[in-house]
């Protein structure tokens, strides 16, 4: 492992040493590679996304794949949607998933090597009953699982961009996550979604977004626009030409 990485910084230091600019997603990543000793000029511009997919105009469809799913209509649902890894921290989730009552659900799209230790550890938590796996969706269908959530969530720390977060806020959808710096300028918090550093924190900012429906709309609202206004594919053209 420790050989690998030493690679990974000599490979990568090699092929950007002739280059004139560098574009990375995030900040998270320009700082990886000044650890690397890269030192061409740097470019922070997030990849785009077609936001046009995700827009949550369809009610019909949300209400089908909940009704699939064996979801309530009432039910207030968290999402996640990812790789099922152990880089994922899904763990922590389901660990505060415990706590908040028998009524929560946690809507897990995708699949990965992880899924069948995760499976498990719902059981011996006693989670089982409020978790629904959907496994691997084909990428053309994901936008519509994304319509079937209530509130995105996520407690990975090992993105070097994450595009399932922008992907959900392009769908609306209010985020609670982790803070991690692959966030920064991407979720402002109290603004288009909320961020969280411990169980509490998480507990108590679930709890608002569960009770105050007008907060909950607010703050997808105002993802979508972020998302519009910074993650599009004009957006990133633009900044690319800039570049």
């Amino acid at each position: 492992r420790a050989l690998g990485k030493e690679l990974v910084k000599l490979y990568s230091k090699t092929i950007l040493m002739d280059t004139q600019a560098v574009i990375v997603p995030t900040e998270k990543m320009r700082t990886m590679l000044r650890g690397y000793g890269v030192n061409q000029p740097i470019y922070v511009i997030p990849s785009a996304i077609d936001t046009a997919r995700y827009q949550r105009s369809h009610l019909e469809l949300r209400e089908t794949i909940r009704a699939e799913l064996g979801i309530h209509s009432d039910e207030c649902v968290l999402i996640y949607v990812g790789r099922l890894a152990k880089e994922k921290n899904l763990d922590e989730l389901f660990h505060f998933l415990k706590h908040c009552g028998p009524d929560q659900r946690l809507l897990v799209v995708g699949g990965g090597p992880d899924q069948p230790r995760l499976e498990q550890l719902a059981q011996e938590l006693g989670i089982w009953e409020q978790l629904i796996f959907t496994g691997m969706i084909p990428p053309r269908q994901i936008q519509n699982y994304y319509q079937a959530g209530d509130i995105f969530v996520s407690a990975s720390t090992s993105e070097t961009q994450g595009l399932t977060y922008m992907e959900a806020m392009a769908s609306a959808l209010p985020l609670l996550c982790r803070a991690d710096e692959c966030l920064d300028g991407v979720i402002q918090n109290g603004v288009n979604g909320l961020v969280y550093h411990d169980e509490q924190e998480f507990l108590e900012r679930l709890k608002h977004l569960k009770e105050d429906f007008a907060v909950r709309n607010q703050l997808g609202i105002l993802a979508r626009q972020s998302v519009e206004k910074r993650y599009s594919i004009p957006a990133f053209a633009a900044a690319c030409l800039e570049v």
